[in-house]
């Protein structure tokens, strides 16, 4: 950890130790940050590093947007990332028809559920457990299957990649095959310029990876 100009520089094993990510899943991060829109690293003593507080923008939104892309079931994702829920808006996020599936959750809890950040203390001495909207987020975003037991959910909503049907996703097809061989950064600019509401970087990275990998409907 490094200390400058009253900001705060972390490395790949600080943020590790921070925010409980693997050394892969860091790794793999940043080695698709063409597509991902990784923030950029200050070699500090012969080491990388990011500035802490860009990078924790910069994931928590790549997991809401992430979760947007993959979820197909009306989710929430919406509001402050670090604001703490209870089980009933925990399961509105996670796009779960009621909060039954968040108690069952707690006590069998599937592969990647978050531990609670929080506690709130009831008048029958209970605990309720709460979990920052980001962290749940990050749960939809990289949760294998629909649900606790996995599988595809019934319905329309379901998506075969993400952002079919999108128009966004219409548009960066063209500019790509107007385009062949042009980055990411350089498509972007334009793209923005095509939609009425403002798009994040780290949105456009995330269409533009899907419109690579699929190219036609």
């Amino acid at each position: 950890m490094h200390r400058a100009n009253g900001r705060t520089y972390y490395s790949r094993a600080d943020l590790q130790k921070v925010h409980g990510l693997s050394q892969s899943t860091l790794q793999n991060l940043w080695t698709d940050r063409e597509n991902n829109g990784h923030p950029d690293a200050e070699i500090i003593d012969g080491v990388m590093h990011w500035d802490g507080t860009v990078w924790v923008v910069w994931y928590k939104e790549l997991q809401r947007q992430r979760a947007t892309a993959v979820t197909t079931n009306a989710p929430n994702l919406t509001g402050d990332p670090d604001e703490e829920v209870g089980p009933a808006e925990a399961a509105r996020v996670c796009g779960f028809a009621d909060s039954a599936t968040i108690s069952h959750y707690v006590k069998n809890p599937p592969e990647g559920w978050p531990d609670p950040d929080n506690y709130d203390l009831l008048p029958s001495g209970r605990r309720r457990p709460k979990w920052k909207r980001w962290r749940l987020w990050e749960y939809v975003a990289n949760r294998k299957g629909r649900g606790h037991a996995g599988g595809r959910p019934k319905g329309r909503r379901g998506l075969a990649y993400p952002y079919q049907g999108d128009e966004r996703l219409t548009l960066a097809r063209k500019a790509l095959a107007a385009n062949p061989g042009a980055t990411n950064a350089e498509l972007i600019p334009q793209l923005q310029e095509q939609t009425e509401k403002a798009y994040s970087r780290p949105t456009w990275n995330l269409i533009l990876k899907s419109a690579r990998e699929h190219p036609e409907e």
